[in-house]
C-alpha cells in the first residue's frame, strides 16, 4: 500500500500534467511523421517492413530510456529543491519503498509509451514476418533498459541533489548510449565499434532487434545480449538501493 501511495503520487505529479502529457503528444506526432514517410516516401518506402519496423523500435527505447532519465533525475534531487523531502523521509514510508514507487510510476511512464507506439508498429511492420515476436522483444528489452536508466538516474539523483546537475550527467548518458545509432556499419564493426557493442545495453537491445526482425534468429542467439542487459539493470537497482540508503534530509 506504501508503495503504490508513492506510486499514485508520481503519477499524478509527473504523468498527468500538461508536461507529461506533451511528452506524449511529441512522441505520438513523430511517430506519425516517420511512419508517413516510411509509408510513402519514394526512397524509405524501398525498404521492407523488417527494416521499417526495426528503426521504428530502435526510436521508441530510445525515447525510452530518455524519459527514463529526465523522470528520474527530478525523481530526489527535485524533491530536495522543493523542500518535500523532509516530509517524506519523515512518514512511515521507508527510503527503499520511496524509490520503489518511484521507479514503478516510471516504469508507468514507459508502459504508456510503449502502447502509444503499438499501432504505429502494426501498420509499419505490417505483412512481415516477425512483427509479433519484434514487439514482444521491445516490451522485454524496453522494460529492463527503462528499469536500468531510470534507476540509474534516481540513484545519481539522490547522491547530487541538483535536477540541474542530475539532468546533465543523464543526458551525456543518454549521448553515450545512443552512440551506435551515429556510427556506421563500418565503424561498428572496428575494435572500437565492438567495445561499444559490447558495454552498451543499448546497443546490446538494438543488435537484437536486428537479429530478431531482419535476420529471423531465434532466442539462442540473443541469450548472451539479453543476460548482458538484465546485468545491467540488477546493477542499476543495486545503485539506486546504496544511493537512496545514504539520502539524509
Amino acid at each position: 500500500m506504501k508503495i503504490a501511495y508513492i506510486m499514485q503520487k508520481e503519477i499524478r505529479e509527473s504523468i498527468l500534467t500538461p508536461k507529461g502529457f506533451l511528452w506524449y503528444a511529441i512522441t505520438s506526432m513523430i511517430l506519425s511523421v516517420l511512419s508517413y514517410l516510411f509509408l510513402t516516401n519514394s526512397e524509405l518506402s524501398l525498404l521492407d517492413q523488417g527494416q521499417m519496423l526495426y528503426m521504428i523500435m530502435n526510436f521508441i527505447t530510445a525515447l525510452g530510456i530518455l524519459i527514463g532519465l529526465v523522470f528520474g533525475a527530478d525523481a530526489f534531487a527535485g524533491e530536495i529543491e522543493r523542500g518535500t523531502l523532509e516530509a517524506l523521509l519523515l512518514s512511515p514510508i521507508t527510503k527503499t519503498e520511496i524509490a520503489t514507487g518511484k521507479l514503478g510510476a516510471a516504469l508507468t511512464n514507459w508502459g504508456i509509451l510503449f502502447a502509444i507506439s503499438l499501432p504505429y508498429l502494426f501498420v509499419v511492420g505490417k505483412g512481415g514476418q516477425n512483427l509479433f515476436v519484434g514487439i514482444a522483444y521491445l516490451a522485454l528489452l524496453g522494460t529492463f533498459l527503462a528499469i536500468t536508466f531510470s534507476a540509474f538516474s534516481m540513484g545519481l539523483s539522490s547522491r547530487i541533489k541538483s535536477v540541474k546537475n542530475s539532468l546533465i550527467i543523464s543526458f551525456f548518458i543518454f549521448l553515450l548510449a545512443g552512440s551506435p545509432i551515429f556510427l556506421s556499419a563500418a565503424q561498428r564493426g572496428t575494435w572500437f565499434g565492438r567495445i561499444i557493442d559490447f558495454i552498451n545495453p543499448f546497443a546490446g537491445a538494438i543488435n537484437t532487434f536486428d537479429s530478431v526482425v531482419i535476420d529471423s534468429q531465434g532466442f539462442g542467439y540473443q541469450a548472451g545480449r539479453v543476460a548482458i542487459i538484465c546485468g545491467y539493470t540488477l546493477l542499476s537497482l543495486w545503485f539506486l538501493k546504496r544511493s537512496v540508503s545514504r539520502l539524509e534530509m
